[in-house]
């Protein structure tokens, strides 16, 4: 399979598939490898992509970008896909795509959690993250209701099961595939209970005790970043499951990642650093650049972003930011209730049962609009083996709710997808832009070299002031290579040059005109021909004019790495 398609959710073999495929027919453009190993033994895929033409992939700016560490959440590996294939169909043929993959490397992991997006997708289970069993292996032994597809429909949908003194909902008077709420003085009507589809264990009559699925983990609440025992899902200590530990080793391996993107479902919004603070405490220009790169992503999705603020901890993106200086976001992908015409404001808003109603009526007049109706599926009777007479419905839990309906799958992929290349283009990117020699004297036999280095990115190759902690990005370095027969006068051979503005430093707001970035270094050396050396031979730095050379070479952990080689005369 060389062309996805993007109508339907992928295996994980298939995805394997497509991915080994496309890199046998593009080996200079895209190489995949395993960064590790899940908890059931798959192979975590990620595809490298870069035209090896120009320069390896450790030497360019890189994207890191990943989906689906929540098992259910599979429009994430799609979109990955999509960018994936995106990228190599476009190469030669699309100016942006083609310069793109000149001068950066892309590393996208569509799949980061095989094993539970797998069992999502050929079961009915819903599941957070992991299959491994958490905390306790004993929770499927727990008396009370446990989620299953009683009916064998492939679904966990909901049941309603009447009870009329105490059941806490009643069918809706504008539609009967609504429950709605019970009112405070309501009395003398129809009354349900409303439970997860499922059976019950040592089931002893009402009241009935909801328990939680045996998978209990959250593997994007397992990163070292503010990881605690009291985190939700969180495990038993900071990277301890495969998955986590074989990203954050990949990343820590290429430093050369300065931008990450982890796609989600749902909700449709960018999220963002900080996480446990305020907008208020967070370094200001930090603060600026995200702002000003999630706008990138806003134009094409339409997503708003959204501070995570205190809610999480121990997450992706906030270990990107806090640990490792970078720009990155959480895209949560698919937003059903805006689909519908309902936005993030109606639904912070609704306080009363009518206007909760009124939100609801308008996603079921969606469904019946734009999906045919098939979206819910309406309310059947069923004989349960233990509560006797129920009624089964509800949502479509899997293709309605947590991801688009396959109809509308590759519009969300692509418009989320374009934010992968949006964000690199905003990368550093470090360039010897000027390199000459200056005889100095007659005879050439001793040279003041000079060299600008420039970063002609958005971004500093420190990428935020985060960056700049001791640890976190290596400052930038200049080395100066000399042919044989030359020696160094003046200068260094090897020295640090800090870390350059991007030109998003030239625009920080203020009283007046910003200052220039100092998006810029020039060097100066000086060399003289060895005494005692030898001559070279014919290949030397121009290769034909019988000229001895060096080389410049300016090294960017962030920016990437640039040459540039300079004649030094002609040999004798």
């Amino acid at each position: 399979m060389l062309t996805p398609t993007f109508n339907r959710y992928y295996l994980y073999s298939e995805i394997t598939e497509y991915l080994q495929a496309l890199a046998a027919a593009h080996p200079d453009l895209v190489s995949l490898s395993s960064m590790g190993q899940s908890y059931e033994g798959r192979d975590i895929w990620v595809a490298t992509i870069t035209d090896t033409a120009t320069g390896p992939a450790a030497d360019k700016p890189a994207m890191y970008v990943d989906g689906n560490i929540h098992a259910g959440e599979v429009t994430a590996s799609m979109t990955c896909l999509y960018a994936i294939d995106y990228l190599a169909r476009n190469f030669g043929s699309d100016d942006r795509v083609t310069d793109l993959l000149r001068r950066r490397t892309f590393y996208i992991a569509p799949r980061v959690n095989p094993d539970g997006a797998e069992l999502y997708l050929t079961t009915p289970a819903m599941l957070r993250s992991s299959v491994r069993v958490w905390p306790d292996e004993r929770l499927s032994e727990l008396p009370g209701l446990h989620p299953a597809d009683v009916d064998g429909d492939g679904f966990i949908r909901e049941m309603r099961v009447r009870d009329d003194e105490l059941g806490e909902w009643r069918i809706s008077d504008r539609d009967p595939r609504l429950m709605v709420p019970r009112g405070p003085d309501e009395r003398g009507g129809a009354y349900y209970r409303v439970y997860p589809e499922g059976l019950v264990q040592e089931y002893a009559g009402q009241p009935l005790e909801v328990r939680p699925v045996p998978w209990g983990l959250d593997m994007n609440r397992n990163f070292p970043s503010n990881w605690h025992p009291k985190l939700r899902g969180g495990g038993e200590y900071g990277a301890q499951e495969p998955e986590v530990k074989a990203i954050v080793d990949f990343v820590l391996a290429h430093p050369n990642i300065g931008g990450l993107l982890a796609y989600h479902t749902s909700g449709g919004i960018l999220f963002r650093a900080p996480y446990g603070y305020t907008d208020a405490e967070m370094d200001p220009e930090d603060l600026r650049l995200m702002l000003e790169v999630a706008a990138l992503g806003t134009e094409d999705s339409g997503y708003p972003e959204v501070a995570s603020g205190g809610e999480y901890g121990a997450t992706i993106v906030e270990w990107a930011y806090e640990h490792r200086g970078m720009i990155a976001f959480t895209p949560e992908l698919w937003d059903m209730h805006g689909r519908a015409g309902v936005s993030r404001e109606d639904v912070r808003k609704a306080k009363t049962r009518q206007e909760r109603e009124g939100i609801d009526l308008k996603l079921l007049q969606w469904n019946d609009r734009e999906l045919a109706g098939k979206g819910f599926f309406g309310w059947k009777p069923f004989t349960h083996p233990q509560l006797g007479p129920v009624e089964i419905g509800g949502w479509n839990p899997k293709f309605v709710r947590q991801n688009p309906p396959p109809s509308f799958l590759e519009q969300e992929c692509r418009k989320n997808a374009m934010f992968v290349l949006r964000h690199a283009a905003a990368l550093p990117e470090v360039a010897v832009v000027e390199a000459v020699a200056e005889p100095l004297g007659e005879g050439g036999d001793a040279y003041r070299v000079s060299a600008l280095v420039a970063n002609r990115g958005y971004l500093a190759t420190c990428i935020t002031n985060k960056g700049r902690q001791p640890g976190v990005v290596k400052p930038d370095r200049v080395v100066l290579e000399l042919d044989r027969g030359w020696r160094l006068v003046s200068g260094r051979r090897e020295q640090e040059i800090g870390y350059l503005d991007g030109y998003s430093a030239g625009q920080r707001p203020g009283w007046g005109r910003s200052l220039p970035a100092r998006s810029a270094v020039r060097l100066e050396w000086v060399v003289a021909r060895e005494e005692s050396g030898e001559p070279k031979e014919a290949a030397t730095a121009d290769g034909e004019n019988g000229a001895a050379g060096l080389l410049i070479r300016a090294v960017s952990s962030r920016g990437g790495t640039s040459s540039a080689q300079v004649p030094l005369g002609l040999l004798r």
